[in-house]
């Protein structure tokens, strides 16, 4: 009879390519440093969905076994009620090897371990094999009931979140998939999908007008299951899925890259209109520069038109001088007035009687 331990291990491949697809996921934690493959080491693979142990209600100290992030890996928010799996028999000797080893390196300890637990002997192995299969044994059961319980499909998904519709090639399918129960998966999905192909219109109709309604009606139920909070609180319980973190983080971006264009835009829009309060400005500043200077041209032109017209004047006015006085000058000489006649006397009357 194969060991629990060992039909467990029979799984790995699977996990090891999840963990291969979480690794390259954009929101995946930045990988560690390369450590040597479990196969070059020798130890046996991964359990399939291992977890961080500090939940492990185990008497072994696994607390430094979160250092290790090839032994865990990151998961969304967990069911508080879903059983938890027991550590594996490796598991349970490396937190043993690591505390009564303790002069080995800590790059060491996985290399050296590994050796050691591969050269034991199956028989000395039951001090971890043994725990392991107990609790293993209990674990089955009670993820069995946990499972029967509905509790499993209720945490992959809220139960009273309405569900989408079928489509009219989903229901079609459905219905030929009863028509021929002896066929394969894949082979219901190939001929369906050709049957649907060749199926007339006014035969496609139902099915369609079926959908339709059952859309408006979904479309309904998502408004009133988003409005009623149920989402938002589901959200909060279970947490984001990858696909939604992923979406979140592309609408942060958008978001981002929005109110930088907003940004960018107003920007834009005030330096433009500051540029124009500027021309506006110089434009103002030249009309009144030139204004004053047609003003002062104004006034230098109105001073030098009154000094001509004073000077015109002043010409005018001594031009009119010089003609008044210049007849003056032309016209003859008047003859002196005679000199006033001497009184008669004694001796001019001897003179004139002795003319």
């Amino acid at each position: 009879m194969v060991p629990l331990w060992r039909r467990s291990s029979a799984r790995a491949p699977a996990f090891r390519c999840f963990s291969q697809l979480a690794s390259s996921s954009p929101l995946a934690a930045p990988p560690p440093p390369p450590t040597p493959s479990a196969a070059a080491l020798g130890q046996p693979p991964l359990e399939p969905h291992a977890r961080p142990l500090s939940h492990l209600a185990s008497p072994l100290p696994l607390g430094s076994l979160l250092s290790d992030r090839r032994l865990a890996t990151k998961a969304l928010a967990r069911d508080p009620e879903r059983p938890k799996r027991p550590a594996s028999p490796w598991l349970r000797f490396l937190a043993e090897f690591r505390q009564q080893r303790k002069e080995v390196k800590h790059k060491e300890v996985m290399q050296v371990a590994a050796t050691e637990w591969k050269a034991m002997p199956d028989g000395k192995k039951s001090p971890w094999i043994q725990p392991y299969e107990v609790e293993k044994q209990k674990y089955d059961k009670a993820f069995k009931e946990y499972s029967d319980s509905g509790k499993l499909d209720a945490w992959k998904r809220d139960p009273e979140k309405p569900k989408k519709p079928l489509t009219p090639f989903l229901e079609y399918t459905g219905e030929f998939r009863k028509k021929n129960p002896s066929l394969k998966v894949t082979e219901v999905t190939k001929q369906a999908s050709s049957s649907w192909k060749l199926l007339p219109a006014e035969q496609k109709a139902p099915y369609e007008r079926r959908y339709e309604e059952a859309s408006k009606k979904y479309k309904v139920a998502m408004e009133e299951y988003k409005a009623s909070g149920k989402e938002a609180a589901w959200k909060e319980k279970k947490g984001l899925t990858p696909k939604e973190q992923l979406k979140q983080k592309e609408a942060e971006k958008k978001k981002k890259a929005q109110e930088l264009k907003v940004a960018q835009k107003a920007k834009a829009a005030a330096k433009k209109a500051k540029d124009k309060e500027l021309k506006a400005k110089k434009k103002e500043a030249e009309a009144i520069k030139k204004a004053k200077k047609t003003e002062v041209e104004a006034a230098k032109k109105a001073k030098k038109k009154a000094t001509d017209e004073a000077k015109k004047a002043k010409k005018a006015e001594m031009a009119a001088t010089r003609k008044v006085k210049a007849p003056e000058a032309k016209a003859p000489a008047k003859p002196a007035p005679p000199a006033p006649s001497a009184p008669p006397s004694s001796g001019g009357a001897f003179v004139s009687a002795k003319m």
